[in-house]
């Protein structure tokens, strides 16, 4: 069906200001439905031109006036056509809806990243308003390369992410991972952006976000008893030490370890000990029991304290992962051992937990996710673990039997073969 399409400006009578000037509205009929809103032009009835839709020449408005209207018009027209090719049904109401949008001053894409980023650091944690602090910082400095600090939402296309993309990778040096991660904020904002702005097409649709997959290190169990057995000569290195332990052995990040508390720690009627913080990063309930070993630990540090931070004293993070990685090489371990403070959370779940048989679900409360397809990231089985469990089946007689018809099947002839 033919779409139909006209607009007309004329003057609304019923409310004369105090002036006798009357308000210049535009209707727009399309397919049938009319829709109308207010230009903001006045002028006196006298000088209206109803047929024409403009003010006469004689009056002293009517240049200003019948300019502002012409710019009305060839927008609602640019708007009627481009809406056509890409909708092939229009109706009044959205063309309306779609002037009025342009007609306001219109956000630059930086407004709503920043915008986004208040709004995350009222409602989310502080790590997730941090981190989307850093995210809009990064790809401002882009955009300042470029001189774009002002681009407007429909110019943030495939080819500026994709750029964005390189200038992470090339010339700030982020890791695979780390760019994954900024571009997945970044779509959170264009998804944003595409509300406030009206748009339609999503350039992320075109764009692939990989995480590269990667093992995550968690000690094994010799390593884990080297440590154990170590004792440093210097307090400070000690200090460390334990720290690293008691993440080894209640699975807890490094920011709750910094907060963990004496109170968070309480006994059942059972008799047994338990730890129960709400983690930082995701805010999720994390319960564990503790171990022996946890327990020495927290006895020793605690030096007969009943209240307050079990550590007082808490190093920085990068300074803390170089000393792990000394403390691991002085305590016997391979100098090419990978270890940060995220890695004694591993150690928990795998060496710990899943490694001598716990439900994957029981970890995954322990730790405090939120779903247990996060725990399986961390589920990495060690190759001990699998050689030892595959060894049965090495030697199994089914193996055998398939083994001894390998080598008796007869090479393959050509099914045609020339004589």
């Amino acid at each position: 069906m033919k779409s139909t399409f006209s607009i007309l400006f004329y003057i609304d009578r019923s409310k004369p200001s105090g002036e006798g000037l009357c308000l210049v509205r535009c209707r727009i009929s399309c397919n049938g439905r009319t829709a109308s809103f207010s230009t903001r032009q006045q002028t006196s009835p006298h000088d209206w031109l109803a047929k024409k839709g403009r003010v006469g020449p004689t009056s002293a408005v009517a240049q200003g006036v019948n300019h502002a209207l012409s710019d009305i018009e060839q927008r609602l027209k640019c708007t009627y056509e481009r809406t056509l090719r890409e909708e092939r049904y229009i109706t009044a109401e959205y063309l309306k809806e779609q002037y009025l949008r342009q007609d306001k001053p219109r956000q630059t894409f930086a407004d709503i990243y920043s915008a986004l980023c208040e709004e995350k650091a009222a409602h989310k944690s502080k790590a997730t308003a941090r981190g989307f602090r850093d995210s809009y910082k990064s790809f401002v400095r882009f955009l300042d390369t470029r001189g774009l600090r002002r681009c407007l939402p429909h110019e943030v296309d495939k080819a500026l992410i994709e750029a964005y993309r390189l200038y992470m990778l090339r010339d700030l040096g982020y890791k695979m991972s780390s760019v994954a991660v900024y571009l997945r904020r970044l779509h959170q904002v264009f998804r944003r952006a595409m509300l406030e702005a009206g748009l339609r097409e999503d350039p992320f649709d075109l764009i692939d976000i990989e995480t590269p997959a990667y093992e995550r290190n968690a000690l094994s169990a010799e390593d884990l008893q080297r440590l154990l057995a170590y004792r440093p000569h210097r307090s400070v290195d000690n200090h460390v030490r334990l720290i690293f332990l008691l993440g080894c052995f209640t699975g807890l990040a490094f920011s709750d370890l910094k907060k963990l508390r004496m109170e968070d720690v309480y006994t059942l009627g059972d008799g047994r000990r338990y730890l129960s913080i709400c983690r930082t990063k995701t805010q999720n309930g994390s319960i564990v029991p503790l171990l022996p070993i946890a327990e020495e630990i927290l006895a020793y540090v605690g030096q007969g304290r009943t209240e307050g931070l079990w550590f007082r004293e808490f190093p920085v993070n990068s300074h803390f992962n170089r000393k792990v990685r000394e403390l691991l090489v002085k305590a016997g371990c391979s100098p090419h051992t990978e270890a940060s403070s995220h890695t004694a959370r591993h150690t928990f779940a795998t060496t710990i937990c899943l490694e001598n048989g716990l439900p994957i679900e029981t970890v995954s409360r322990m730790l405090g996710h939120r779903f247990i397809s996060t725990t399986e990231l961390y589920a990495k089985v060690s190759k001990q673990k699998i050689a030892q469990e595959m060894r049965p089946l090495m030697g199994s007689e089914q193996t055998q039997r398939l083994r001894r018809a390998l080598r008796v099947c007869p090479p393959r002839k050509r099914a045609l073969e020339k004589k």
